[in-house]
């Protein structure tokens, strides 16, 4: 900040550690007065220690990108106790370089937690009884200090599940060996992980000893966490369950939530693998269940699996306002594109520290301006609403939707200057994007897919641009025809040809 200066002031008292609206105490809690002094402005940070600091730093920061500070008194608590992010999907694992590279950008959205439980990880899943080699357990203990430098807790978490023998004291003490190893390279914040493995019992001695596969989880849970608490009273323990979704009084959820100690995280992804929508009421029903506030696994942005063709740039929608007051936290599920989920995630820092002040459109706006640059946002703006399909929203593309709806507007009434701005406009605004998509940036050697089906609709909506104004053209039509089903054979999500097709039947035609 030119010409000002800034102090902070540590102090342990309710002013700044009592969050009214909230009720809850937090050391995450701060205030700042903005003051003119002289030819420049003093900025005195007001908090319980050095994290409520740095967040209030951040907010600083994120003002002055709209601008100069004005004078005056701000005051900032966060919604969501626990926010984050984990690297859980499916796919190539992110590079330890974007892993340090994420952890920064999500620690200045003020995000809290990070949860490292890539499923491609051989060391994390498929070889969990293996100890790390010695180059890769310090990339470990490496993103370990960064998370620290940036106020972050870091969950390691291991996955047994596929192969475990719950009745085998060598499988235990295998368990505990990997925990050690990441205990003695500084973790203290664990991570056991169930999901995603069969539902009964694999081996006839399990079968005999727990009867179902609750019972055996139940029993592996307690004693993984009596053996970390024994080694270290600080240790916390996050468990995903077998079953991770649902109402949340179902069997297996009800019965393991109430046999675990209290203080272990229960991860729940809401109704659904990918929930659509997250309220607080569900969280309610699995809190009186379980006897656990749930901690989401918010499965979004994330697109592995039956996800694999679409890329997810939109922003957070479908989570309650008020889901804060219910919910232990919540922790988004990434894409293994790194770049691309910076822009949702962004979105989900907004909604986690706002909670009932967040607005979708205006955090993801800012969100894309951070990530690609303020002078290529709003044409990549045009390219990234095409990419909206989610589990979160079937449509998509509403910016060109609303674009074929006035140039119908525009032709009926015959209006030539209207008609030739709003073309011309939007077929300016897609070529700065493609120039901009061709670059050789990370972002954009993510996205090179997603960007070669954008190019083919763009060259199809400029012919539909054409065509609207120009219905008897016979010739037109079919060549757009074709293109449109050349088009639907690149699976790769972008513009739903039913829209271009729409067109084609007068389905925006103005009567």
């Amino acid at each position: 900040m030119d010409n000002a200066s800034v102090e902070v002031l540590y102090s342990n008292t309710e002013q700044v550690c009592y969050d009214e609206k909230n009720r809850r105490y937090t050391d995450e809690m701060y205030r700042f007065s903005v003051l003119e002094a002289g030819e420049g402005l003093h900025v005195k940070i007001r908090c319980a220690g050095e994290k409520a600091a740095f967040y209030a730093l951040c907010e600083i920061n994120e003002r002055l990108r709209d601008g100069p500070l004005s004078a005056g008194e701000y005051v900032n608590a966060p919604a969501f106790a626990v926010r984050g992010y984990i690297e859980g999907f499916y796919g190539t694992p992110w590079t330890h370089d974007q892993r340090l590279n994420m952890m920064l950008c999500m620690a200045k959205h003020r995000m809290n937690t990070v949860y490292y439980a890539p499923k491609d990880d051989i060391y994390h899943r498929e070889k969990w009884r293996d100890l790390y080699p010695a180059e890769e357990l310090e990339k470990l203990r490496e993103l370990l200090g960064t998370a620290r430098s940036c106020h972050m807790d870091l969950y390691w978490c291991l996955a047994p599940g596929l192969s475990i023998r719950y009745t085998s004291p060598a499988d235990f003490s295998a368990l505990l060996a990997k925990y050690e190893q990441l205990y003695s390279a500084g973790f203290r914040r664990f991570g056991l992980l169930l999901d995603d493995i069969g539902e009964t019992l694999a081996y006839s001695e399990d079968a005999e000893a727990y009867a179902e596969p609750v019972n055996a989880h139940i029993d592996l849970i307690c004693r993984v966490y009596d053996a970390l608490k024994k080694k270290d009273p600080g240790i916390r323990l996050t468990v995903c369950p077998t079953q991770y979704n649902g109402r949340g009084d179902e069997y297996y959820i009800s019965k393991l939530g109430q046999n675990i100690p209290p203080e272990v995280s229960l991860f729940w992804t809401g109704r659904d693998i990918c929930s659509r929508e997250i309220g607080f009421t569900e969280a309610l029903k699995f809190t009186e269940c379980t006897c656990h506030r749930p901690l989401y696994w918010d499965n979004y942005p994330v697109n592995d699996e039956a996800m694999l063709h679409e890329m997810h740039l939109g922003p957070l929608i479908g989570r309650d306002k008020e889901l804060h007051r219910f919910a232990g936290g919540l922790i988004s599920n990434c894409m293994q594109y790194a770049e691309c989920s910076k822009i949702p995630l962004i979105t989900v820092a907004d909604y986690l520290w706002n909670g009932p002040r967040y607005d979708p459109e205006s955090a993801w706006k800012k969100a894309v301006a951070e990530v690609v640059g303020d002078q290529n946002a709003a044409s990549f703006l045009l390219f990234a609403d095409q990419l909206r399909t989610s589990c979160l929203r079937d449509e998509n593309a509403p910016e060109l939707a609303a674009l074929f709806h006035e140039l119908e507007r525009a032709c009926a009434s015959g209006d030539a200057e209207q008609i030739d701005m709003k073309k011309s406009g939007y077929l300016l605004r897609a070529r700065e994007c493609l120039l901009f998509l061709e670059r050789d940036l990370p972002i954009c050697r993510e996205l090179a897919r997603w960007t070669k089906k954008f190019r083919f609709s763009v060259q199809i909506t400029e012919k539909l641009l054409g065509w609207i104004c120009d219905k008897q053209n016979t010739a037109l039509k079919n060549e757009i025809e074709a293109l449109i089903e050349a088009y639907e054979r690149d699976p790769a999500v972008c513009v739903n040809a039913m829209l271009f097709r729409e067109v084609l039947l007068n389905r925006f035609a103005v009567n």
